[in-house]
């Protein structure tokens, strides 16, 4: 059965019995995850947050759309393989983060939507790429043909789950369907304001979905994140019918308990773990351990294990002095994560370092949606007044690689005619107007000379962010109450609140990148932005770097083709006159010759 792997998703389409293909086309792309529960937070907010890595810096875009209710039926197509649903006449609006992979104003069906938040107060985020083992397969394999993929899965919960659990036993569901199941595996992130689940395929047919312990976070990066279950947990764990006799049959049967419980080890079962494995996705796992666990697993580069959930910790470095739960800054943190300033931080150390980081420059977006049950005043204390629907759950988009671009907080109560155009377009080609192509200007200018030029960028969007959150958006939040109190009209009065909040903050975060794009040519002694097919080409030697893909071979076997990648497959290659640690960039003028 043929499997298409397409570029710029984070999906890769492998199955091992095509191996031997799969050498031959091009690398493999891959995300990472972070799921935080609401005791674990803050202010009681639930976050899910992901990296959407793509095959390079420019074929793959990422713009913000609105898809209201729908009262009739709708069929939805896949645009990358025969999968077709039609949707029930109840559909929830949603907004949504596609890749520029369909536009329905073309006529092709919505799709490749990487995360979103709908109306119910409900986040979806997918997908995470993962390698089910071979012998796995073997016995049930994926349906490529007309199977599950990255390119709908969002498309098709956030207009029918009302809430995180119920997003995961629908998914399972159609897992489950001979007619449909799993085109490739995949993890899924699911939440509302009470509950993040984290769901991963086992084959073709068979999954199992844990629900994110309150008081704790999990983070992924490629691989099973699941360990010891216990299958008699219906509150926490949710799995397909027939999992335990299936694992049984591959030589993992369940032991039972004097308890009651029944504990299957689902990674020995049904995951693949290989030598690759060693530098693309245990450190990033170990990585952001480390920082929101305030854990010590020692060197990253030699961790092969790690627990499923952890409780944040304190950590005076990391978390502020000492706190033990986690807020937004530092979720965001977790995706802009880059070994900084450590020995394996590619871009301060260039072709020494050897381990994939979280933030890579072919990120096409980054997200962390936060979902909230009660509301904060401006000084921080609790409401006891109810959450507004409008308020209640709210997607932060970076666009580009996050670790030089702004979070940009989107709410699901935004007016669909109010989405700002910045958000709403990502063209082919580099324009003025959209968000993601100044993000992508900034980031092809700072990648030139990272120790030089990064950290003041990194300051000033630092800055913005904390602006926003502790000043912009509590006033905002203040106004929209008011509004809702007060005023004749209340929607839509508040509703124009939101809108004038959100348009304020686009072009602040706009501006500021267009400014630190000019700023950062100038040190490097250029009169300002060079012309867009240099920006061009220097993304593409950034990708050729720092592009850290999985190597074909080794993805599709799960790792038992990657004895033989030494640690170089994996690093970055260094520009053709090397790094230049300071002063003009070599690359810079290579490019100019």
């Amino acid at each position: 059965m043929p499997v298409a792997l397409r570029p710029g998703r984070c999906s890769l389409f492998l199955m091992a019995a095509l191996s031997a293909c799969l050498a031959a086309l091009p690398s493999a792309s891959a995300c990472t995850s972070i799921l935080v529960g609401h005791d674990a937070t803050t202010d009681g907010s639930v976050y899910i947050a992901r990296t959407d890595d793509t095959a390079d810096s420019r074929t793959t875009k990422n713009k913000l759309v609105y898809h209201p209710a729908s009262k009739v039926p709708l069929q939805f197509r896949s645009n990358v393989n025969k999968l077709q649903m039609w949707l029930p006449p109840t559909g929830l609006a949603y907004y949504a983060l596609p890749v520029v992979l369909a536009d329905a104003d073309e006529g092709t069906n919505a799709s490749g939507e990487t995360a979103g938040i709908n109306s119910a107060g409900m986040a979806i985020s997918g997908t995470e790429t993962l390698l089910n083992a071979a012998a796995t397969l073997a016995v049930d394999p994926y349906n490529a043909a007309s199977g599950l993929t990255e390119d709908s899965i969002p498309s098709l919960l956030l207009p029918q789950a009302a809430s995180a659990r119920e997003a995961v036993q629908l998914l399972g569901r159609w897992v489950e369907r001979e007619d449909i199941g799993a085109g490739e595996g995949f993890g899924v992130l699911a939440a509302d304001d009470r509950e993040a689940w984290y769901f991963e395929t086992a084959s073709g047919h068979h999954w199992l979905a844990q629900r994110v312990p309150d008081g704790s976070f999990l983070v992924a990066a490629n691989q099973g994140r699941f360990q010891e279950v216990d299958l008699s947990d219906p509150a926490n764990v949710l799995h397909s019918a027939g999992l335990a006799d299936f694992a049984a049959g591959l030589g993992h049967a369940p032991a039972a308990a004097s308890d009651g419980a029944t504990w299957l080890n689902f990674f020995a079962a049904f995951m693949a773990d290989g030598e690759s494995d060693r530098r693309f996705k245990y450190p990033r796992v170990c990585a952001l351990q480390a920082l929101l666990g305030g854990v010590d697993p020692g060197p990253c580069d030699t961790v092969t294990a790690a627990p499923t959930f952890l409780p944040p910790a304190r950590h005076p470095h990391f978390l502020g002095g000492g706190s033990r739960r986690l807020s937004l800054h530092d979720v965001a943190a977790g995706l802009r994560n880059h070994y900084d300033g450590s020995k394996q931080d590619p871009y301060s150390t260039g072709s020494n370092a050897t381990l994939r980081p979280v933030a890579v420059p072919r990120a096409s977006s980054g997200h962390v949606c936060r979902l909230r049950s009660s509301l904060a005043a401006p000084n921080g204390t609790t409401l006891a007044e109810p959450m507004p629907g409008g308020l209640a759950a709210i997607c932060y988009v970076a666009q580009g690689m996050p670790a030089l671009s702004p979070f940009v907080p989107v709410y699901g109560g935004l007016p669909a005619e109010a989405l700002p155009a910045e958000l709403a377009e990502a063209p082919d080609e580099p324009d003025e107007l959209s968000l993601f192509w100044a993000a992508r200007r900034l980031q092809a200018v700072v990648l030139q000379d990272w120790p030089a030029l990064a950290p003041a960028a990194v300051a000033a969007i630092r800055a913005l962010e904390e602006d926003v959150e502790a000043r912009q958006r509590p006033d905002m939040e203040a106004r929209y109450l008011q509004a809702l109190r007060r005023h004749s009209e209340p929607e839509v009065q508040a509703g124009q609140v939101l809108a004038e909040f959100t348009e304020a903050v686009v072009s602040q975060a706009k501006g500021l990148l267009e400014e630190l794009g000019d700023q950062a040519a100038q040190a490097l002694g250029l009169p300002g932005l060079p012309p867009d097919d240099t920006l061009l080409a220097w993304l593409d030697d950034a990708d050729a770097r720092f592009g850290f893909h999985l190597p074909p071979a080794a993805a599709a076997t799960g790792g038992s083709a990657a004895a033989s990648v030494g640690a170089g497959m994996l690093a970055p290659q260094p520009c053709e006159a090397g790094m230049s640690g300071g002063g003009a960039p070599s690359c810079y003028q290579a490019a100019q010759q």
